[in-house]
Order: C-alpha cells, then sequence, then structure tokens
C-alpha cells in the first residue's frame, strides 16, 4: 500500500509538471514559427558545421579584344577548393581559392594569349531560404548568394579583386551536399593591355561536392524567461521527490483516515497522459521535448515494474495507409528514444498506433500530430 499511495503522489506531480511545461513548450513553439533571422539558436561551438567544397566547371575571361573573339574560345577550365564554417543555418564564411589559365586577345582577337594564374578570396555566404523561412533542420535545398574580397596574382602582377556570385546547393545527408555555382570576379586592367574595360573581369559556372566534418547541424534556443521557468518546474518536481523519500513513515496512519476504493494504477494514469507533438508529416522526435522523456524515463528508473504504452496517431489529413504509417513511426520515435537515449528496456514499452481512425483531440486537428505516453502498470 506504501507503495501504491507514493506511485500515485508522484504521477500527480508528472502531471502538474507537464501542465506547467506546456504553457513553456507553446511559447518555444510560437517562437520557432518565426523566420530563421528571428530565430534564436544555441552557441555553436567552434569546432561544429565546418565544410571543404571542391568545384570544377567553366570560365570566361573578359578584358579588350574578349568581345571580337568566339565565346568558346574564351573557356577555359575552372578548378576550385574552398572550406568554411556555417555560424548559424542562414550565414557563413568560406574561404576559396583557384587557379588555371586565361584566354586573352589582342589586336581584334587576331591573337591568344594563354596566361597562368591564381586567385583567393573569403566570401560571406548567405542562405535566403534559411533567412526567411521558418527554420527547418529537415530543408533539403538552399539558395545561397555569397560576395567577397582577396586578390589575384600572375607572374609579376597582382590585384586587388571584388567576388561575387550565388549558389544553389542540396543536401544529401547529413555529410554531403552537391552544389551549383555562378560566379563573377572583377580585378585590375592589366591581365592583357590597359585600355577599352574600365577593369578585367572573369565569370564561371561550376558544380561540385561539400563534405560537412562531424557536428553539422543547429538547435533552436528558447528565450532565458522560458528556460528559467522549464528549470524551475524542474526543481519543483524534485523537491517533491525529496520530500517523499525523506517523510516519515506515518503511512499506516492515513491508511486508516483515507479508506478510498483502491484504483488499479492504469486507471490513474490513462486520465494524465504525457503528449509528444509532431511536426507535418514527421516522425522526429525535436529536442525541445527531451525533458518529458527525461521525466518519464526518471520515473520508470523509480519504479522498475511499471510499464508504459506509447500509442501514435496523425491528422485527418492525407490517406488512411500513410497516417497509419506515420503514427507508428512516431510511435517508434519516441519508444527508440527512450531505450537509446535512457536506457529504458523495451520490454517495458508497449507500442500501439491508431493513425486518424480514432484521433484523440477533438477541438484542434493538428494536436494530433503526436505520440502519448500513459502508465499501464
Amino acid at each position: 500500500m506504501k507503495k501504491r499511495f507514493m506511485f500515485i503522489i508522484v504521477a500527480a506531480s508528472l502531471c502538474g509538471m507537464t501542465n506547467a511545461q506546456g504553457q513553456v513548450i507553446e511559447e518555444v513553439i510560437i517562437e520557432q514559427r518565426l523566420p530563421g533571422y528571428q530565430t534564436s539558436f544555441e552557441a555553436n561551438p567552434f569546432w561544429c558545421n565546418w565544410f571543404v567544397s571542391a568545384n570544377f566547371g567553366a570560365n570566361a575571361f573578359l578584358a579588350e579584344n574578349s568581345s571580337y573573339a568566339k565565346f568558346k574560345n574564351t573557356l577555359t577550365f575552372m578548378p576550385q577548393l574552398s572550406v568554411g564554417k556555417m555560424f548559424n543555418p542562414w550565414w557563413g564564411l568560406r574561404l576559396q581559392g583557384g587557379g588555371g589559365s586565361l584566354h586573352g586577345f589582342k589586336n581584334y582577337a587576331e591573337s591568344m594569349s594563354h596566361m597562368h594564374y591564381m586567385h583567393m578570396n573569403v566570401d560571406f555566404m548567405l542562405g535566403l531560404i534559411n533567412f526567411f523561412a521558418k527554420y527547418n533542420p529537415e530543408r533539403k535545398f538552399d539558395v545561397v548568394p555569397f560576395f567577397g574580397v582577396g586578390g589575384m596574382t600572375r607572374k609579376t602582377q597582382q590585384s586587388f579583386t571584388i567576388h561575387g556570385g550565388v549558389q544553389a546547393k542540396y543536401k544529401l545527408s547529413k555529410c554531403f551536399d552537391v552544389n551549383v555555382e555562378f560566379q563573377g570576379m572583377i580585378f585590375n586592367d592589366k591581365m592583357v593591355e590597359v585600355g577599352g574595360f574600365p577593369n578585367d573581369g572573369l565569370g564561371g559556372l561550376t558544380a561540385g561536392v561539400t563534405y560537412y566534418f562531424k557536428g553539422r547541424g543547429f538547435r533552436t534556443a528558447p528565450k532565458r524567461a522560458l528556460m528559467e521557468e522549464l528549470a524551475l518546474s524542474n526543481l519543483a518536481l524534485a523537491d517533491e521527490v525529496i520530500h517523499l523519500k525523506n517523510q516519515p513513515p506515518v503511512i499506516k496512519v492515513i491508511e486508516k483516515k483515507v479508506m478510498i476504493p483502491v484504483l488499479e494504477p492504469e486507471t490513474i494514469i490513462e486520465a494524465m497522459p504525457t503528449t509528444i507533438p509532431f511536426k507535418f508529416n514527421s516522425a522526429v522526435v525535436e529536442d525541445i521535448y527531451d525533458p518529458f522523456l527525461y521525466n518519464i524515463a526518471t520515473f520508470m528508473k523509480k519504479y522498475p515494474n511499471s510499464k508504459i504504452c506509447i500509442i501514435g496517431y496523425a491528422d485527418k489529413f492525407g490517406p488512411i495507409n500513410v497516417n497509419t504509417r506515420i503514427s507508428k513511426e512516431r510511435a517508434d520515435a519516441v519508444a527508440s528514444a527512450l531505450e537509446k537515449e535512457f536506457g529504458i528496456n523495451s520490454d517495458r514499452i508497449e507500442i500501439k498506433y491508431v493513425g486518424k481512425e480514432k484521433p484523440y483531440y477533438k477541438n484542434d486537428n493538428k494536436w494530433n500530430r503526436c505520440a502519448m505516453i500513459e502508465v499501464i502498470q
């Protein structure tokens, strides 16, 4: 009886904690609906989100007499190597170098010279979609304008350069992107001969692959006030648990005074389930719900004989087979997080999924994109 009484009190405390956290989570979700440039992100460790890119393509040298030459004669091979770092999802810096040969023309393109050169520049990169759209860690495509400054050398000639262009990139995996870049460069008017154009230029089109080192990705950061409120809720629950552990053994007296019908633990907990929401068409457990999973896991470790049931749901949009599949994936994702991250044995977890056929929430359909956790023993 003592064990059952403590079980009821801890469950009630967990319910109160969930309600307190619900308001905090709602404010965090509202913040996450803002555009990327208005979203707060956790500090980016120095060694995270570094990348290296290799691109290959062709460039065209624009200088005196180039307009008289055939376009194909102005084209030369264009290799480039870059290394950089993203400081948040929508901006970063890179150091890019390249070189090769250029075709210059004289006497109305009657003669062509073959020139070797090298260049290096520092670029600021701005991801337009991640900047203007709300942050989505699963986003695959982005358009990235870039601009910067650098230098170019050819034999004894050196020049300050202005560099710019646009990149379209597509995320293949956590480590690899493919990209296409259109870029241009302006430098001094001495590469072929002085005159004509006020400056010489270089335009190019390349395609390549980008590799991200370990540690790619960003986590949204709730406002300080929200984090403090969440921390206070956690402390309140911890104090309640300590109080229950240290209270004197007067349970028998309470037993005699409180003669209530004995209810099965399952009946008590079914009235206070924990909800893990998901984004539309997603089965990824977001980081902001880790405190919920931590509390469930802590409760199960304190009561090693307890068991839970995880029920996956889906909203009313889409065909039945798709919603049934995603509701199962949501339940499996929560179970996997409890097993892998918190060490809960799979024998103590029951999985159910109902798709959109038995919605739990009647007032707001989008709330049904969730997995429900109930203690059943």
